[in-house]
C-alpha cells in the first residue's frame, strides 16, 4: 500500500476484544469518519478483534496491521509493549512462540477471572452482571471489576481492584519483557513501547530506563513518541531518545470507544514512516526542506468522506456481531 506524508495514520486502538467498547463495525466505520488510512489494533494480551477489523476495513480501503499490547514486566514494574506486524492466524514455526505467549496469557487471565469471581461470591458481593458485561468474551479479570463497579462494590476501576487485592485475588498476567520481546522478534514482529511519557499508569519511561533495557539485550524497536496526551515538549523529548537510540516512533490515540478516551486521532503517516516501511507499506517521502514534525505542526486534515463511504454496521463477516458492553473505564 502506498501512502503519503500527510496520510492519516493510528497505530494504538482498543476492541471489546480487551477493555475497549469499539466492535470492529463501529471502529471501521469511525476510522471512516476521521480519515484515517492506517491503523491498528492493539488489543490488551489478544488478537481477537484483528482478522474480523482487517476484512471490515480492507472492503473500505482502509489497511489495518496487525497488533497487541501486551502487558509485561521487568525490573519488578509493568511495562506495556505494543507489538505490531503479527497475524493471529499465523500458523508457522517462527510464529510458534509468540502463539505460546498469548495462549499463556489468555489462559493466565481466564483462571483470574474464575478466581476474582468465586473470591467476590464468597464474600457475599453478588455480581449479577457480570453475565451481561462479559458478553459471551472469555471471562477476564477486567469483567469482574467491571461487575463489582456496577453492582455497588466499588467506586471505580481502581477501588474494585484494590477490593480484589483485599479478597486475595489478582488481575494482571505479566510475562518477563525479554520473553515477549524475543518471542515476537522471532515471528518477525517489531515491538514498540507504549506511552512512555503517560505517568498515570505504569509510569514514565526515562533516558536512564531505556539505556537500561537495552544494556540487559531486551531490544525493543521503538517508542510511542506520539500519545493523546502528550504535549509539544513531550513529542519532542521521546521523538529525540528515539533517534538517539537508533529506534522506531510510533503514533497512537489508544482509542478504546467514542471519545472514551478520545476518539481515533488523524496522525501524520510521515511522523512514523520509518516503522510503516518496515511493516511493509510505502510512505513517500516529504519534498526536500520540510521538517518531518515541529512543535505545532497539526495532525491530518480529515478528507471528506466519499457520498458512497457506507457503514460496516450490521454486515456480518464471521458471525454475529458481539454485543457491545457499557462504556468501560479504559487503560
Amino acid at each position: 500500500m502506498a501512502v503519503q506524508p500527510a496520510d492519516a495514520v493510528d497505530l494504538h486502538l482498543h476492541t471489546l476484544a480487551s477493555d475497549g467498547a469499539w466492535t470492529p463495525a463501529a471502529l471501521v466505520d469511525q476510522l471512516v469518519a476521521e480519515g484515517i488510512r492506517v491503523a491498528a489494533v492493539c488489543d490488551h494480551d489478544t488478537q481477537r478483534s484483528v482478522l474480523e477489523t482487517m476484512r471490515r476495513a480492507e472492503r473500505r480501503g482502509i489497511h489495518i496491521i496487525p497488533g497487541v499490547e501486551i502487558t509485561t514486566n521487568w525490573r519488578d514494574r509493568q511495562w506495556h509493549l505494543l507489538v505490531y506486524g503479527i497475524r493471529p492466524d499465523r500458523a508457522d514455526e517462527a510464529a510458534a512462540p509468540f502463539r505460546a505467549v498469548l495462549a499463556e496469557l489468555d489462559a493466565r487471565l481466564a483462571w483470574l477471572g474464575e478466581d476474582a469471581r468465586q473470591r467476590f461470591e464468597r464474600s457475599g458481593r453478588k455480581l449479577t452482571s457480570l453475565e451481561e458485561i462479559v458478553g459471551g468474551r472469555p471471562l477476564w479479570p477486567y469483567h469482574v471489576l467491571r461487575a463489582a463497579i456496577r453492582e455497588g462494590h466499588a467506586a471505580n476501576l481502581k477501588t474494585a481492584a484494590e477490593l480484589t487485592r483485599q479478597l486475595g485475588g489478582g488481575f494482571n498476567a505479566d510475562l518477563p519483557l525479554a520473553r515477549v520481546v524475543e518471542a515476537a522478534h522471532q515471528a518477525g514482529g517489531l515491538c514498540v513501547v507504549a506511552h512512555p511519557g503517560r505517568g498515570d499508569t505504569v509510569g514514565v519511561m526515562t533516558e536512564a530506563d531505556l539505556e537500561a533495557m537495552l544494556a540487559a539485550g531486551i531490544a525493543i524497536d521503538g517508542l510511542e513518541g506520539h500519545y493523546r496526551s502528550y504535549t509539544d515538549q513531550q513529542t519532542a523529548e521521546y521523538r529525540e531518545m528515539a533517534v538517539r537510540h537508533g529506534l522506531l516512533i510510533s503514533c497512537g490515540s489508544d482509542s478504546h470507544a467514542a471519545k472514551q478516551p478520545v476518539d481515533p486521532k488523524p496522525w501524520r503517516a510521515i511522523w512514523c514512516a520509518d516503522l510503516l516501511r518496515r511493516l511493509g507499506l510505502e510512505v513517500a517521502p516529504l519534498p526536500d526542506g520540510e521538517p518531518v514534525w515541529e512543535a505545532g505542526m497539526p495532525l491530518a486534515t480529515k478528507p471528506e468522506p466519499p457520498p458512497d463511504a457506507g457503514s460496516e454496521a450490521g454486515v456480518a463477516t464471521n458471525g454475529a456481531e458481539p454485543a457491545a458492553t457499557e462504556r468501560h473505564t479504559y487503560y
